[in-house]
């Protein structure tokens, strides 16, 4: 899984099938040329290419610069993605939910495009139980034309609770928000469903940074709107209002070294302690009841410290119906 607000270097090799050996230099993606990363199953084990040409709308491919230009010139009636429009901010940003078995086509190109760029990326073809939330930004000059960013998928129904299965942003609009965009909006599609999520695991390092940013961010916003309202907050509220399995909730209060518990009425603990306290609430209390005691100056002060932007806005997401 690729975030796309983390400036380290991704490897681009280190496949030991030679079936997997980049096959692909780079493609043609409407203005940009994006060199690929990973290998991809577009061509068959035999064939090679400097160049694959790519329509930014639907997504078809081509070996051949003439059969793109005269698709392009042509042939594409396509000018934003399939589905409903579930997003949309004034500043261009939407939201397209795309069913994997009522677009199909578009789906499995999506997913071989994202494979250029996912490492761990294994499901290209079988897209029918999923659903594809594409990020796209309406162009500035074209009427209801819309230019693909990113999207990020997830199984229609998932046994182990997962909101989300797989994430890309496209390298030309990478370290611009929207990553955390589309991690804040898979939480906000869990809480409109009444559930807590957590992303498909494992996790790639990129993947872990980018959702331990989010967590962290968005868990010290809701402390801090307690703080301000003098309220109590238990770990079961902070996971049910912020959407965040209970897991993850103990794990970011952990890493963050802000809070413990008033199980038992012990005393505060050191932070090397606190993730046996956290713990052990969970283990003798399975509704999460006891009150999160936060150091309040210091959720202040990482809060205020905390300068990421969420280009994510609830107030222009429409209103989401029962889900197929």
């Amino acid at each position: 899984m690729v975030d796309d607000d983390d400036e380290e270097e991704i490897s681009t090799t280190g496949h030991e099938s030679p079936s997997e050996l980049k096959r692909i230099d780079s493609i043609q993606f409407g203005l940009y040329e994006i060199d690929s990363w990973y290998w991809s199953p577009y061509l068959d084990d035999d064939q090679t290419t400097t160049k694959l040409y790519i329509c930014e709308y639907c997504l078809r491919y081509f070996k051949y610069k003439k059969n793109y230009e005269q698709h392009t010139t042509n042939g594409c009636t396509r000018y934003q993605p399939p589905g409903r429009k579930i997003y949309e901010h004034p500043n261009g940003l939407s939201v397209f939910e795309v069913d994997g078995q009522t677009a199909q086509l578009y789906c499995q190109c999506l997913c071989l495009l994202a494979k250029l760029f996912l490492d761990r990326k294994t499901i290209y073809f079988d897209v029918e139980g999923f659903l594809f939330y594409v990020l796209a930004k309406l162009d500035d000059n074209k009427r209801n034309t819309y230019h693909l960013l990113g999207y990020f998928s997830k199984e229609k129904f998932s046994d182990e609770g997962y909101n989300l299965a797989c994430l890309m942003v496209l390298p030309p609009h990478q370290r611009q928000g929207y990553g955390k965009f589309l991690i804040a909006l898979s939480y906000e599609l869990t809480r409109l469903e009444k559930k807590t999520g957590s992303p498909e695991k494992p996790l790639s390092n990129l993947g872990q940074i980018g959702y331990k940013s989010y967590f962290h961010s968005t868990i010290l916003a809701k402390l801090k709107s307690y703080i301000n309202s003098k309220m109590n907050i238990t770990i079961g509220q902070l996971s049910e209002e912020t959407g965040i399995c209970i897991d993850d909730v103990v794990q970011s209060l952990i890493d963050l070294q802000i809070s413990y518990t008033n199980l038992n009425n012990e005393q505060r603990e050191e932070p090397h302690v606190k993730k046996k306290t956290i713990h052990k609430q969970r283990d003798d209390n399975n509704n999460i009841s006891s009150f999160i005691i936060v150091d309040s100056d210091n959720v202040v002060n990482l809060s205020e410290n905390n300068h990421e932007k969420n280009l994510f806005d609830a107030n222009y997401l429409r209103l989401i119906g029962h889900r197929r």
